[in-house]
């Protein structure tokens, strides 16, 4: 009897574990509009083996998987913003700014010659040199439009998946297939609902003109103290986020140039400084040693 007892025991740890690890999204989610890197939701973050990078391969232009390649390069840094011309609520355009390569602009898409009729959900997204479509009388319009969900169990802020629903084509694929290797294509289908890794690189703040940050700096790494120079009357109020969105710290801005923050009581660790003010925001991502 008591063999038993230990065994349902044993059971019963590890589904309630599991139930815990379905509700946790990946280290990073998408959160508000900005450039992001896409990567692999693995639990062993920083891992070569295992950490791979939505990529548009600069000899074929083709989308792959990739490891992480070296500073923010433009191949692996996606702009993530509502669409021009959304089909429905919660689609956005995803694009890459190639122009420091003479490329120009790129627009992930979804492969129309991998879907095999109206109701497949396995197909292959891709990338096209130029921007989305927002004509909705064109015949590729809807193929360039993703969904920002959630996995399953998952509750917290902002979204750790990703979804496609192209007019014409079928709807309620997702990301569900995890590349083996690095070079694989990037798949979606109709399976279970894979996390992702959206990991910030910069926030789209609404109006440059209204809301300028051109001569902030901001100390980055930093160890017991954030230094903030360069401060406006445009912005209002200055916060400091861990990647899962929750407010660690905050300070108000009051015609200061420069503001210090003292962070020694903080982790060492990824945060997100964001800068506030009436007509925008404006976010960057800092390294706590």
């Amino acid at each position: 009897m008591k063999k038993i007892t230990l065994k349902i025991s044993a059971f019963l740890l590890f589904a309630l574990f599991a139930l815990q690890v379905q509700g946790q999204a990946c280290p990073e989610v998408y959160s508000e509009e900005g450039s992001y890197k896409i990567a692999v939701c693995t639990q062993n973050p920083g891992t070569p083996a295992t950490e791979l990078y939505m990529t548009i391969n600069g000899a074929t232009g083709a989308l792959e998987w990739a490891t992480l390649l070296p500073d923010d390069n433009p191949t692996q840094v996606w702009t993530i913003q509502d669409h021009g011309n959304p089909y429905g609520t919660g689609f956005v355009q995803i694009t890459a700014d190639l122009s420091s390569l003479n490329a120009g602009n790129w627009t992930m898409i979804i492969d129309q010659s991998t879907i095999a009729d109206a109701n497949d959900k396995d197909f292959t997204i891709s990338v096209r040199p130029g921007d989305p479509i927002i004509d909705n009388t064109d015949e590729n319009y809807g193929f360039d439009q993703f969904q920002r969900r959630r996995t399953s169990g998952y509750g917290g802020p902002g979204n750790d998946a990703l979804f496609a629903k192209p007019l014409g084509g079928s709807g309620g694929s997702r990301y569900g297939v995890v590349p083996g290797a690095a070079g694989d294509q990037v798949l979606f289908d109709g399976g279970g609902i894979d996390g992702l890794r959206f990991i910030l690189v910069e926030t789209l703040s609404l109006s440059t003109e209204e809301f300028d940050t051109s001569s902030v700096f901001i100390s980055n790494p930093v160890k017991n103290e954030l230094t903030i120079d360069g401060l406006n009357q445009t912005i209002k109020q200055i916060s400091v986020y861990s990647l899962l969105g929750k407010e660690v710290l905050t300070r108000s801005v009051d015609a200061q140039t420069s503001l210090s923050i003292d962070v020694a009581a903080l982790t060492s660790g990824m945060y997100l400084v964001k800068m506030q003010g009436e007509n925008g925001s404006f976010t960057k991502k800092i390294v706590k040693q």
